[in-house]
């Protein structure tokens, strides 16, 4: 249901964003530390709003990955920035090692973001063992909204089938702590933007 609602809708995510969203989804990105180095997995990427900020930032586009369930969504990224993988799928199907048409430098992600998606997740706490376990337990986990916790409420209210459920309180993060394997490092809900970054403390030294 959420593919089809969203390949219905890619004409709409085109149009132009607003600066105002374009200065806080920067501020997402910079605040993440991310570094030339970093590998990035952008769930949720839509069109690929965030591919820009990584590589202002200085993350090469070779090393981030855009994931979504939209093929519509994704057609339109790959236009955008040709240089970057776009991987047609769900984030809990993704496991370690990754699959082999991924970008052969890409072992796991050092950074994990869940911008403007996190309340469409079905099962958010097995999206951050997902994204926990794609860090190898090591990783940086983002989850952002830069309308805020408020706008993911109404949009819960009116399409409950196509955003179950609501952005995480700082109980529910500290709830999963233990199970996925983090420390809050920060948390920022405030009207009109939502912030929080959880770092993986659940080592898997693996290959």
């Amino acid at each position: 249901m959420q593919k089809r609602y969203f390949d219905q809708r890619v004409d709409f995510f085109c149009q132009p964003i607003p600066e105002s969203i374009q200065e806080r989804t920067g501020q997402i990105v910079a605040s993440a530390g991310l570094e030339a180095d970093s590998t990035v997995l952008d769930v949720g990427t839509g069109i690929g709003v965030l591919i820009g900020h990584f590589l202002e930032e200085g993350v090469p586009a070779s090393r981030i990955v855009g994931c979504d369930l939209s093929s519509r969504m994704l057609a339109q990224a790959k236009q955008k920035y040709p240089e970057t993988y776009f991987w047609l799928g769900d984030i809990v199907d993704l496991t370690i090692p990754l699959p082999p048409d991924f970008p052969p430098g890409i072992k796991s992600f050092n950074f994990v973001f869940f911008n403007a998606c996190f309340g469409n997740m079905f099962d958010q706490e097995e999206a951050l063992k997902a994204a926990s376990r794609l860090t190898r337990g090591r990783g940086t986990i983002v989850i952002s909204h830069p309308l805020g916790a408020g706008f993911v409420d109404s949009l819960h209210q009116s399409e409950p089938e196509i955003v179950p459920h609501l952005l995480p309180s700082l109980e529910d993060y500290q709830g999963w702590a233990e199970t996925v394997g983090y420390e809050i490092d920060h948390y920022d809900d405030r009207p009109g933007f939502y912030l929080t970054r959880l770092v993986c403390n659940r080592y898997d030294t693996g290959d």
